[in-house]
């Protein structure tokens, strides 16, 4: 039995990489939109002869068919492609920034560059929705700020626990004897009955008077008397 002959030059053509699926698995692969010059480095080494231009006329094709997105040019001349939309890539500058530490959204906003500053307030209000962000409580002079982790109770916890130590060491206890007694105080049953909230307590009845007075729910402390 005859075996029938491959042409070398078939085999050649068979074996030559496609521009397309090479370009899509590079632009899949990264975690950000690349440049032209980064994503023909990336190419597998028979495509990497394509010139500069031919290969920015065929991802500007990709953009039109809308399979690829094209962003502004960012640190580099040259203008940058992508698989995912700008919203996909706002994601990941946020929860980069976030990552750090958490910030105010004025932070945040200075963090992102100019051209992605535009969606950062819908993609923050979804990120929140989706818990995918935290709000961080007010600590001193900071407002409020965002994390991409949910706030430790520890920190603002720490915080109170140094100032209340720093104040009764003045009595004269000794750091270690607070913390004995804050540790053995916590061990007692009563604090793991403590109610959630704390109850509203009702005002005292004047002695000269029979019905009770309604407590006004109204008033902050350091609000002039009526």
């Amino acid at each position: 039995m005859m075996t029938e002959a491959t042409s070398p030059a078939l085999t050649e053509v068979a074996a030559e990489p496609d521009l397309g699926e090479s370009v899509r698995r590079v632009l899949q692969a990264s975690a950000e939109p690349l440049t032209v010059s980064r994503i023909r480095g990336a190419l597998p080494a028979p495509l990497r002869g394509i010139s500069p231009e031919e290969l920015t006329a065929y991802l500007s094709r990709q953009v039109a068919a809308k399979v690829l997105w094209q962003f502004p040019k960012y640190r580099s001349p040259q203008d940058r492609f992508w698989d995912r939309p700008m919203s996909v890539h706002v994601v990941a500058l946020v929860k980069e920034a976030l990552d750090e530490k958490p910030l105010t959204f004025a932070e945040l906003r200075r963090k992102l560059p100019a051209y992605a500053q535009d969606q950062l307030d819908t993609v923050v209000r979804e990120l929140l929705a989706q818990g995918q962000l935290f709000h961080y409580p007010k600590e001193g002079r900071l407002g409020e700020r965002l994390g991409s982790r949910a706030p430790d109770p520890k920190t603002y916890l720490r915080t109170e626990l140094t100032a209340m130590f720093q104040r009764l060491s003045r009595l004269g206890f000794s750091m270690a004897q607070l913390r004995a007694a804050a540790l053995e105080m916590l061990h007692e049953e009563e604090w793991a009955s403590l109610p959630s909230q704390p109850e509203a307590v009702a005002a005292p009845e004047p002695a000269a008077m029979s019905s009770p007075v309604p407590v006004a729910t109204g008033f902050q402390p350091g609000d002039a008397p009526c």
